[in-house]
């Protein structure tokens, strides 16, 4: 099968047009697909995931690097050349550095005017020069580079490609679409693993047999459980068709041993349903028919924990 192969173009732009017109034309010679960012339109992700993420489509990479080092955007301190080769040489993209053998033979207004500029750029070339490059000074060698450099990668580190749909035999767009489906249905499964787990980073909070004091009205003395009592009482409301606000104080009113009269501060109610929420344990979703209310529901990790906290020991089965 005629397979393609896409490469990014990074460089500076300006002082380059005509540069990177000439290696466009090789890569297309070369049938490879170039990708650079004056080919996209602008989109509403900033800039600089943009980059990566067709960074992350190629198949190579490709820095021309010539008398400028081009603008930075803040925070970074690295231009946007050197930050897309140096993404790439961190995801491990088959890259190539085509850098101007002579830098200060360019015209002025094709080099940096400023000492951080030139300083910068000279750390670029550096470093690039440990790596795969090759050195050019005109058009006509920098076109060179490129065929000789992209036929090496395509030698030396083989990607996959892209080939035309029309190309794919019937079996094989079968088998793409098993693994396609396989691919969807493991993803499922992933995610439904990771809803019976407890949340990442949880360590640190407060739960099982560390306690806490709920505070039940003004007259009366605070109380302290352990988290596992509280969650036992609350727990269980949340099951089947979830609980509102009055369940769960219904519940809290339960483990205190309130009368009818006793009022739960409201501050408890809330204090107790955000520990749940940060453990992993209920969630929220909007009433299906009361406006602005919600309702709480265990989630699989918190319906697992209830049945665990139920459950029948070794211990406690007789003889």
């Amino acid at each position: 099968m005629d397979r393609r192969f896409q490469v990014f173009v990074s460089s500076t732009y300006e002082d380059l047009r005509e540069e990177r017109a000439a290696v466009i034309s090789a890569l297309l010679q070369l049938d490879c697909i170039p990708a650079g960012m004056e080919l996209f339109p602008a989109a509403d992700d900033d800039s600089w995931t943009l980059i990566k993420s067709v960074i992350d489509d190629c198949d190579y990479y490709v820095a021309i690097i010539a008398g400028r080092y081009g603008s930075v955007q803040s925070p970074s301190t690295q231009s946007f050349t050197e930050r897309e080769y140096a993404y790439a040489v961190q995801i491990g993209k088959p890259t190539i550095a085509l850098i101007h053998q002579n830098p200060g033979a360019l015209p002025a207004r094709k080099t940096e005017q400023s000492d951080e500029g030139r300083r910068s750029l000279e750390d670029f070339r550096e470093s690039a020069r440990k790596k795969n490059c090759r050195f050019w000074s005109d058009r006509g060698e920098l076109v060179a580079a490129v065929f000789t450099g992209i036929l090496h990668l395509k030698k030396t580190r083989p990607c996959l490609g892209w080939i035309k749909g029309s190309e794919v035999s019937e079996s094989g767009k079968d088998e793409l679409l098993r693994l396609r489906r396989r691919v969807d249905d493991l993803t499922e499964q992933l995610a439904e693993a990771a809803s019976h787990r407890a949340p990442e980073n949880t360590d640190d909070f407060a739960q099982g047999s560390d306690r806490v004091e709920l505070f039940h009205g003004p007259s009366e003395r605070d109380m302290s459980f352990t988290w596992n009592q509280v969650i036992r009482a609350v727990l269980p409301q949340t099951y089947g068709g979830g609980a509102n606000a009055k369940d769960i104080a219904d519940a809290l009113s339960g483990l205190l041993g309130l009368n009818e009269h006793s009022i739960l501060d409201r501050s408890e109610y809330g204090k107790v349903m955000n520990q749940m929420v940060a453990l992993g344990l209920v969630e929220a979703r909007a009433h299906p028919i009361t406006i602005g209310e919600s309702l709480w529901f265990a989630t699989p990790y918190g319906l697992q924990t209830g049945s665990r906290m139920v459950a029948i020991r070794r211990d406690d089965v007789p003889f």
